[in-house]
Protein backbone atom coordinates (compact mmCIF):
# COMPACT_ATOMS: atom_id res chain seq x y z
CA UNK A 1 0.00 0.00 0.00
CA UNK A 2 1.22 3.57 -0.76
CA UNK A 3 0.22 6.85 0.05
CA UNK A 4 0.72 9.96 -0.84
CA UNK A 5 3.10 9.51 -3.93
CA UNK A 6 0.25 12.73 -5.43
CA UNK A 7 2.82 15.07 -3.42
CA UNK A 8 -1.20 16.50 -1.96
CA UNK A 9 -1.73 17.52 -5.75
CA UNK A 10 -4.56 15.85 -7.57
CA UNK A 11 -4.45 15.16 -11.36
CA UNK A 12 -4.71 18.42 -13.23
CA UNK A 13 -5.82 18.97 -16.74
CA UNK A 14 -2.84 18.70 -19.47
CA UNK A 15 -0.66 16.94 -16.52
CA UNK A 16 -1.20 13.25 -18.46
CA UNK A 17 -0.84 14.17 -22.18
CA UNK A 18 2.47 16.42 -20.45
CA UNK A 19 3.61 13.00 -18.79
CA UNK A 20 2.83 10.76 -21.36
CA UNK A 21 4.36 12.82 -24.24
CA UNK A 22 8.14 12.42 -22.38
CA UNK A 23 7.15 9.00 -21.65
CA UNK A 24 6.82 7.93 -25.28
CA UNK A 25 9.51 10.65 -26.99
CA UNK A 26 11.57 10.82 -24.47
CA UNK A 27 11.37 8.82 -21.31
CA UNK A 28 15.11 9.36 -20.14
CA UNK A 29 14.08 13.06 -19.20
CA UNK A 30 11.96 11.47 -16.43
CA UNK A 31 15.44 10.78 -14.65
CA UNK A 32 16.65 14.07 -15.06
CA UNK A 33 17.42 16.44 -12.35
CA UNK A 34 15.46 19.00 -14.42
CA UNK A 35 12.55 17.18 -15.00
CA UNK A 36 10.15 19.79 -13.46
CA UNK A 37 11.64 22.08 -15.86
CA UNK A 38 11.03 19.92 -19.19
CA UNK A 39 7.05 19.65 -17.76
CA UNK A 40 6.63 23.24 -17.18
CA UNK A 41 5.85 22.98 -13.34
CA UNK A 42 7.12 22.73 -9.94
CA UNK A 43 9.23 20.32 -8.59
CA UNK A 44 6.46 18.83 -6.27
CA UNK A 45 4.01 18.49 -9.14
CA UNK A 46 6.76 16.52 -11.31
CA UNK A 47 6.78 13.86 -8.63
CA UNK A 48 2.56 14.12 -8.67
CA UNK A 49 2.85 13.65 -12.09
CA UNK A 50 5.24 10.88 -12.43
CA UNK A 51 3.05 9.05 -9.85
CA UNK A 52 -0.38 9.86 -11.76
CA UNK A 53 1.15 8.50 -14.49
CA UNK A 54 2.26 4.91 -12.85
CA UNK A 55 -0.98 4.49 -10.75
CA UNK A 56 -3.51 5.48 -14.09
CA UNK A 57 -1.88 2.52 -15.66
CA UNK A 58 -0.86 4.78 -18.64
CA UNK A 59 2.84 3.83 -18.07
CA UNK A 60 5.06 1.52 -15.93
CA UNK A 61 8.68 1.26 -14.58
CA UNK A 62 11.07 0.53 -17.46
CA UNK A 63 13.27 -2.43 -15.49
CA UNK A 64 15.76 -2.16 -18.60
CA UNK A 65 16.94 0.76 -16.58
CA UNK A 66 17.44 -0.94 -13.20
CA UNK A 67 15.05 -1.81 -10.26
CA UNK A 68 15.17 1.84 -8.92
CA UNK A 69 14.92 3.48 -12.04
CA UNK A 70 12.23 6.32 -12.23
CA UNK A 71 12.30 6.14 -15.81
CA UNK A 72 8.89 4.58 -17.32
CA UNK A 73 7.58 2.61 -20.23
CA UNK A 74 4.20 3.45 -21.55
CA UNK A 75 1.44 -0.03 -20.97
CA UNK A 76 -0.33 -0.90 -23.77
CA UNK A 77 -3.37 1.74 -22.56
CA UNK A 78 -0.80 4.26 -22.48
CA UNK A 79 -0.13 3.37 -25.89
CA UNK A 80 -3.70 3.21 -27.48
CA UNK A 81 -4.66 6.54 -25.22
CA UNK A 82 -1.54 8.32 -26.78
CA UNK A 83 -3.06 7.30 -30.01
CA UNK A 84 -6.88 7.79 -29.92
CA UNK A 85 -7.26 10.78 -27.27
CA UNK A 86 -4.04 12.38 -26.35
CA UNK A 87 -4.99 15.16 -25.44
CA UNK A 88 -7.73 13.52 -22.97
CA UNK A 89 -10.75 15.19 -24.16
CA UNK A 90 -13.17 12.54 -24.70
CA UNK A 91 -15.55 11.43 -21.11
CA UNK A 92 -14.67 7.48 -21.67
CA UNK A 93 -11.04 7.75 -21.39
CA UNK A 94 -11.55 9.73 -17.91
CA UNK A 95 -13.85 6.67 -16.84
CA UNK A 96 -11.20 4.64 -17.60
CA UNK A 97 -8.25 6.96 -15.28
CA UNK A 98 -10.99 6.22 -12.65
CA UNK A 99 -10.99 2.23 -13.35
CA UNK A 100 -7.73 2.13 -13.68
CA UNK A 101 -7.30 3.88 -10.21
CA UNK A 102 -9.45 1.71 -8.74
CA UNK A 103 -7.81 -1.20 -9.69
CA UNK A 104 -3.89 0.14 -8.48
CA UNK A 105 -3.94 -0.60 -4.50
CA UNK A 106 -0.42 -0.61 -4.74
CA UNK A 107 -0.71 2.76 -5.76
CA UNK A 108 -3.74 4.33 -4.85
CA UNK A 109 -5.01 2.18 -2.08
CA UNK A 110 -6.94 4.85 -0.60
CA UNK A 111 -8.96 5.58 -3.98
CA UNK A 112 -9.44 1.15 -4.24
CA UNK A 113 -10.95 1.49 -0.66
CA UNK A 114 -13.36 4.82 -0.84
CA UNK A 115 -15.27 2.48 -3.60
CA UNK A 116 -14.89 -0.70 -2.23
CA UNK A 117 -15.19 -0.47 1.07
CA UNK A 118 -16.53 2.67 2.64
CA UNK A 119 -20.06 3.37 2.79
CA UNK A 120 -21.43 6.21 3.71
CA UNK A 121 -22.97 8.01 1.32
CA UNK A 122 -22.95 11.47 3.36
CA UNK A 123 -20.32 12.21 5.33
CA UNK A 124 -17.80 14.69 6.21
CA UNK A 125 -14.06 14.20 5.87
CA UNK A 126 -12.99 13.82 9.13
CA UNK A 127 -14.85 10.38 9.26
CA UNK A 128 -13.66 9.34 6.35
CA UNK A 129 -9.79 9.73 7.49
CA UNK A 130 -11.26 7.62 10.65
CA UNK A 131 -12.90 5.21 8.90
CA UNK A 132 -9.87 4.53 6.82
CA UNK A 133 -8.09 4.64 9.74
CA UNK A 134 -10.06 1.59 11.20
CA UNK A 135 -10.16 -0.41 7.49
CA UNK A 136 -5.89 -0.22 8.03
CA UNK A 137 -6.13 -1.74 11.68
CA UNK A 138 -8.64 -4.27 10.87
CA UNK A 139 -6.05 -5.45 8.05
CA UNK A 140 -3.23 -5.47 9.88
CA UNK A 141 -1.95 -2.76 7.64
CA UNK A 142 1.54 -0.94 8.53
CA UNK A 143 -0.23 2.42 9.92
CA UNK A 144 0.99 5.77 7.97
CA UNK A 145 1.44 9.10 9.91
CA UNK A 146 -2.39 10.57 10.51
CA UNK A 147 -0.76 13.39 8.56
CA UNK A 148 -0.54 10.93 5.63
CA UNK A 149 -4.03 9.71 5.70
CA UNK A 150 -5.67 13.35 6.27
CA UNK A 151 -3.99 14.08 2.85
CA UNK A 152 -4.40 11.89 1.07
CA UNK A 153 -8.12 11.17 2.18
CA UNK A 154 -8.06 14.90 0.93
CA UNK A 155 -6.17 14.08 -2.70
CA UNK A 156 -9.04 11.83 -3.06
CA UNK A 157 -12.01 13.92 -2.05
CA UNK A 158 -10.72 16.71 -4.24
CA UNK A 159 -10.48 14.69 -7.34
CA UNK A 160 -13.99 13.82 -7.41
CA UNK A 161 -15.77 16.35 -5.16
CA UNK A 162 -17.84 19.15 -7.20
CA UNK A 163 -18.12 22.53 -4.35
CA UNK A 164 -21.89 23.53 -4.44
CA UNK A 165 -22.78 26.38 -4.80
CA UNK A 166 -19.95 27.44 -7.09
CA UNK A 167 -18.60 30.26 -6.78
CA UNK A 168 -17.99 32.55 -9.66
CA UNK A 169 -13.70 33.84 -10.28
CA UNK A 170 -12.77 31.06 -7.72
CA UNK A 171 -9.10 30.90 -8.71
CA UNK A 172 -9.59 27.04 -7.89
CA UNK A 173 -11.32 26.07 -10.44
CA UNK A 174 -8.45 26.66 -13.00
CA UNK A 175 -7.16 23.62 -10.77
CA UNK A 176 -10.33 21.21 -10.92
CA UNK A 177 -9.47 17.94 -11.47
CA UNK A 178 -10.98 16.56 -14.60
CA UNK A 179 -12.09 13.58 -12.84
CA UNK A 180 -14.82 16.06 -11.57
CA UNK A 181 -16.37 15.83 -14.79
CA UNK A 182 -17.28 12.30 -14.01
CA UNK A 183 -20.24 14.08 -11.22
CA UNK A 184 -19.48 10.97 -8.37
CA UNK A 185 -18.93 13.36 -5.57
CA UNK A 186 -20.60 16.97 -4.74
CA UNK A 187 -19.26 18.76 -1.74
CA UNK A 188 -21.15 21.21 0.10
CA UNK A 189 -20.03 24.32 1.07
CA UNK A 190 -22.10 25.30 3.88
CA UNK A 191 -22.14 22.28 5.35
CA UNK A 192 -18.79 20.69 4.66
CA UNK A 193 -20.59 17.48 4.12
CA UNK A 194 -20.14 15.23 1.15
CA UNK A 195 -22.36 13.04 -0.88
CA UNK A 196 -21.37 10.15 -3.21
CA UNK A 197 -24.09 10.36 -5.97
CA UNK A 198 -25.13 6.74 -6.49
CA UNK A 199 -27.29 7.76 -9.11
CA UNK A 200 -28.13 6.55 -12.56
CA UNK A 201 -25.29 7.74 -14.81
CA UNK A 202 -24.99 7.43 -18.97
CA UNK A 203 -21.69 5.03 -18.65
CA UNK A 204 -21.01 4.00 -22.24
CA UNK A 205 -21.21 0.23 -22.83
CA UNK A 206 -17.76 -0.34 -23.33
CA UNK A 207 -16.64 1.68 -20.41
CA UNK A 208 -19.05 -0.67 -18.81
CA UNK A 209 -17.31 -3.83 -20.19
CA UNK A 210 -13.85 -2.29 -19.65
CA UNK A 211 -14.56 -1.79 -15.79
CA UNK A 212 -16.13 -5.32 -15.68
CA UNK A 213 -13.17 -6.74 -17.40
CA UNK A 214 -10.29 -4.94 -15.60
CA UNK A 215 -11.35 -5.75 -12.39
CA UNK A 216 -11.14 -9.76 -13.15
CA UNK A 217 -8.09 -9.43 -14.79
CA UNK A 218 -6.44 -7.89 -12.17
CA UNK A 219 -7.80 -9.86 -9.53
CA UNK A 220 -6.65 -12.73 -11.32
CA UNK A 221 -3.19 -11.24 -11.98
CA UNK A 222 -3.01 -12.28 -15.60
CA UNK A 223 -4.84 -10.77 -18.84
CA UNK A 224 -6.55 -13.79 -19.87
CA UNK A 225 -10.30 -13.14 -20.97
CA UNK A 226 -12.45 -13.68 -18.47
CA UNK A 227 -16.41 -14.26 -18.13
CA UNK A 228 -18.48 -11.61 -18.73
CA UNK A 229 -21.84 -13.54 -17.46
CA UNK A 230 -22.58 -12.09 -14.18
CA UNK A 231 -25.30 -11.93 -11.92
CA UNK A 232 -26.59 -8.20 -11.04
CA UNK A 233 -25.77 -8.49 -7.93
CA UNK A 234 -22.39 -9.58 -8.34
CA UNK A 235 -21.94 -5.97 -10.75
CA UNK A 236 -23.32 -3.99 -7.98
CA UNK A 237 -21.71 -5.40 -4.74
CA UNK A 238 -18.47 -7.38 -5.69
CA UNK A 239 -15.49 -5.97 -5.21
CA UNK A 240 -13.66 -3.74 -8.34
CA UNK A 241 -17.40 -4.20 -10.26
CA UNK A 242 -18.68 -1.90 -11.89
CA UNK A 243 -21.42 -1.13 -9.32
CA UNK A 244 -18.72 0.00 -7.20
CA UNK A 245 -16.69 1.67 -9.32
CA UNK A 246 -19.13 3.89 -11.03
CA UNK A 247 -21.22 4.47 -7.73
CA UNK A 248 -24.08 3.07 -8.42
CA UNK A 249 -27.45 1.41 -6.84
CA UNK A 250 -28.71 -1.57 -7.44
CA UNK A 251 -31.78 0.05 -9.70
CA UNK A 252 -29.37 2.50 -10.91
CA UNK A 253 -27.55 -0.40 -12.23
CA UNK A 254 -30.40 -1.87 -13.37
CA UNK A 255 -31.38 1.14 -15.19
CA UNK A 256 -28.05 1.02 -16.93
CA UNK A 257 -27.78 -2.39 -18.10
CA UNK A 258 -31.42 -2.83 -19.27
CA UNK A 259 -30.87 0.07 -21.26
CA UNK A 260 -27.68 -2.12 -23.09
CA UNK A 261 -29.82 -4.47 -23.60
CA UNK A 262 -32.60 -2.18 -25.53
CA UNK A 263 -29.78 -1.31 -27.58
CA UNK A 264 -29.34 -4.85 -28.06
CA UNK A 265 -25.66 -4.18 -26.87
CA UNK A 266 -26.80 -7.41 -24.02
CA UNK A 267 -28.71 -9.63 -22.66
CA UNK A 268 -30.35 -10.00 -18.91
CA UNK A 269 -31.55 -13.78 -18.28
CA UNK A 270 -32.68 -15.56 -15.46
CA UNK A 271 -30.95 -17.99 -13.37
CA UNK A 272 -32.66 -19.48 -10.24
CA UNK A 273 -34.37 -16.49 -9.60
CA UNK A 274 -30.93 -14.33 -10.00
CA UNK A 275 -30.81 -11.81 -13.03
CA UNK A 276 -28.10 -12.88 -15.06
CA UNK A 277 -25.86 -10.14 -18.02
CA UNK A 278 -24.18 -11.87 -20.55
CA UNK A 279 -21.90 -9.57 -23.46
CA UNK A 280 -19.73 -10.63 -25.13
CA UNK A 281 -16.39 -11.36 -23.49
CA UNK A 282 -13.30 -9.40 -24.39
CA UNK A 283 -9.99 -8.54 -22.90
CA UNK A 284 -9.57 -5.13 -21.39
CA UNK A 285 -7.79 -2.93 -24.20
CA UNK A 286 -10.40 -4.20 -26.74
CA UNK A 287 -12.89 -2.52 -24.39
CA UNK A 288 -11.41 0.73 -25.06
CA UNK A 289 -10.66 0.24 -28.86
CA UNK A 290 -13.99 -0.23 -29.08
CA UNK A 291 -15.00 2.70 -27.16
CA UNK A 292 -12.72 4.78 -29.54
CA UNK A 293 -14.26 3.59 -32.42
CA UNK A 294 -17.65 3.49 -31.84
CA UNK A 295 -16.92 7.41 -30.86
CA UNK A 296 -15.30 8.20 -34.56
CA UNK A 297 -18.55 6.53 -35.86
CA UNK A 298 -20.32 8.85 -33.55
CA UNK A 299 -18.72 11.64 -35.19
CA UNK A 300 -18.83 11.03 -38.72
CA UNK A 301 -22.77 10.36 -38.55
Amino acid sequence: MRFGGHQTFAIRDGWLFKGLRLVLEDPARLGDADLADWLGVGRNMAKAIHHWLVATGLAEKDPTWGKRTRILRPTELGTLVWRRDRYFLMPGTWWAVHVRLINCPEHAYSWNWFFNRFSAARFERPVCVEALRRHLVSVGSRMPAQRTLERDVGCLLGSYAVSMPSKLGDPEDAMDCPLRELALLVHSRQTGFYHLNRGFKPIPYEIFGYASTTGQEFGRGNSLTPSIDRSLTELTHGLNAPGRIFGLTAEALYELVSGYESQGLARLDGNAGERILRIDPKPGLQWMVAYYDAVDLAEVA
